[in-house]
């Protein structure tokens, strides 16, 4: 039966429950695996910190095309894009959308930040590990470029009181409310040229302009000022082992490739705007030849207390416990509750698959 065990059961079912060798899951190079995958997952977001940092380089920052939510089979490819393009596509007046799901990576707080741009069927970029607090108002800030219209964009995912964002030194960019964003949070899109350049032969290419400075500004056009509170890039380290572990049995072919697992579970040490998750681990596993990735998630204020509902997840027809929703570049997301922790799965054939796969996990926390 599935579970998530407490008290002395957690204990006893540790190491028997812990994913082992002969199914693929951690090991003493944990983190050579965890630093692979994130470079194969080109992920091309940074959080701001002291101002902002903004990405610079060309081309769509493309989930759908280098996510693990497509399978091993590249006859299926087709298929996992769409899934992973998830068709409920929200665009505001303002010709963006943006999506927030929770980071799944074992050790990482906050939100995957998807955006929505027009002329894409689906997400067109984003990056994970954004975490709204008072002290950082521009929480994330992602680039884009299109080689096709010879525009870059910079979309700016900021806390509720940001009405503006100037670039430079004297544009300013109103901030929208959209759909996709809870708590209050707000964003802004900022759309540059690229700028021609003549070779000594004649040849005009297009290059995408330097990255410009963005301050985030109240409603009476006063900078705010922005602490970060801690270093950009910090999370808590991987280990082997820790307080949280994930197993799996009852179905057939299912099996264990690798896992992010935090070697501790703290609460965030910011004030959060709203409220946000902590993964304590997260595995992927595959079954004939899907992906499906699988995450404890904790209140990341508070672990050990509920937490709060996921944004854009419904119930499941049919499915008592169960709610799902759009997600990331990994595809759809599935999760249903055990005990005080969101159990979740993202990708896989279709929500049958992932129902079938969470029934038969067993989760494990030690606060």
């Amino acid at each position: 039966m599935p579970a998530l065990l407490t008290g002395e059961e957690k204990q006893h079912a540790a190491h028997a429950c812990a994913p082992g060798p002969q199914q693929g899951g951690v090991g003493p190079q944990q983190g050579v695996i965890e630093e692979a995958r994130r470079h194969r997952r080109a992920r091309r977001a940074r959080l701001s910190v002291a101002g902002v940092i903004a990405l610079a380089g060309v081309g769509a920052l493309a989930w759908a095309l280098f996510g693990a939510g497509a399978p091993a089979d590249p006859a299926r490819a087709g298929r996992a894009n769409a899934v992973a393009g998830a068709g409920r596509r929200v665009v505001a007046a303002g010709g963006f959308g943006i999506r927030l799901s929770p980071a799944l990576d074992g050790g990482q707080y906050g939100w995957c930040v998807g955006v929505q741009e027009p002329g894409f069927s689906g997400i067109a970029g984003g990056g994970c590990a954004a975490v709204p607090t008072d002290s950082l108002p521009l929480s994330m800030v992602l680039t884009s470029g299109d080689g096709r219209t010879r525009k870059e964009s910079i979309v700016v995912l900021t806390t509720p009181q940001v009405a503006f964002v100037r670039v430079g030194a004297h544009r300013r960019v109103v901030t929208v409310e959209l759909p996709g964003l809870p708590y209050g949070l707000r964003a802004a899109r900022i759309v540059l040229p690229f700028i021609p350049t003549r070779s000594a032969r004649g040849r005009v290419s297009f290059l995408a302009p330097a990255q410009p400075s963005l301050t985030p500004l109240d409603g009476a056009g006063r900078p705010i000022a922005s602490a970060p509170v801690r270093p950009q890039g910090q999370q808590p380290p991987l280990a082997a082992h820790g307080p949280c572990a994930l197993s799996a049995g009852g179905v057939p072919g299912l099996a264990a490739e690798w896992s992010h697992v935090a070697s501790e579970i703290a609460p965030y040490p910011g004030v959060l705007v709203g409220r946000a998750f902590f993964s304590c681990i997260d595995t992927e596993y595959y079954l004939h030849r899907w992906p499906l990735d699988v995450a404890i998630l904790l209140d990341a204020e508070q672990p050990g207390r509920s937490p709060a509902a996921i944004p854009g997840l419904s119930p499941v027809a049919g499915e008592v416990g169960y709610v799902n929703g759009p997600g990331d570049f990994k595809g759809e997301l599935t999760a249903t509750r055990r005990g005080d922790a969101w159990l979740v799965v993202a990708g896989g054939s279709g929500l049958r698959q992932r129902i079938e796969v969470l029934s038969h996990i067993t989760a494990i926390v030690k606060l």
